[in-house]
């Protein structure tokens, strides 16, 4: 999924890049020139080396052993930046530490395992406009692949942004598995909030209600 929504890339960055499989496809594919391929871990980067060097497109690529985006040289030529498989939270470090997505309005290509309700506030919130949401399902579980570029328009979000976004648009048997992750995630949300508090913040109970429409939308 994430592959398909990088087109006419220069220079494309695969942050946590694994074995390189994605980056290879990028590259065999035609939708990147050229990638930077960057892991926190020795060893998946090392596989990632060998994997190009085996099918002869080393020269297409640079590999950096590092967090994130961090001292990976020039970045003028960056026109995306594809992070596939890490939690919300991170992937927001991950960006907010790499000033150039924003100078040079990267284009960003993100799939959140988790927590895509703090991918979501904090692209919102630091001026990035989400242009697009893809559902996708694998081995039971579900996906929102999110596309975005920095505006420097700052809005605020409710739960309903945070938690659905643009996925809301979204259809067929994945987006409904994914809606169904979401409200369970909301029910437990509100649940605890009740418990600890006394109380549910409306948003949350109205992204609850919002959910299930989508739900019933997609049956």
């Amino acid at each position: 999924m994430a592959a398909s929504l990088v087109c006419n890339g220069k220079t494309v960055c695969d942050v946590g890049c694994d074995h390189g499989k994605l980056s290879l496809y990028l590259v065999k594919s035609g939708r990147a020139e050229r990638v930077i391929a960057t892991d926190i871990n020795k060893m998946p980067l090392q596989k990632a080396i060998d994997l190009f060097s085996e099918n002869g497109v080393s020269d297409k690529a640079e590999f950096y052993l590092t967090d994130g985006l961090q001292n990976i040289g020039d970045t003028s030529d960056i026109t995306h930046v594809v992070i596939c498989g890490l939690g919300g939270d991170t992937m927001a470090q991950i960006i907010e530490n790499a000033p150039f997505i924003k100078e040079n309005m990267v284009q960003l290509v993100l799939l959140p395992a988790q927590s895509g309700d703090k991918i979501r506030h904090y692209l919102y919130t630091h001026g990035f406009d989400i242009t697009a949401e893809h559902t996708v399902g694998e081995n039971k579980k579900f996906y929102s692949a999110i596309t975005a570029v920095y505006s420097g328009n700052v809005k605020e979000c409710d739960a309903y942004e945070c938690y659905i976004g643009k996925s809301e648009s979204c259809e067929g048997a994945d987006a409904k598995g994914y809606f169904e992750m979401v409200l369970s995630r909301l029910g437990k949300k509100a649940k605890g909030l009740t418990i600890d508090t006394g109380s549910c913040p409306q948003d949350i109970l109205d992204a609850i209600e919002k959910t299930k429409q989508l739900i019933a939308k997609a049956e």
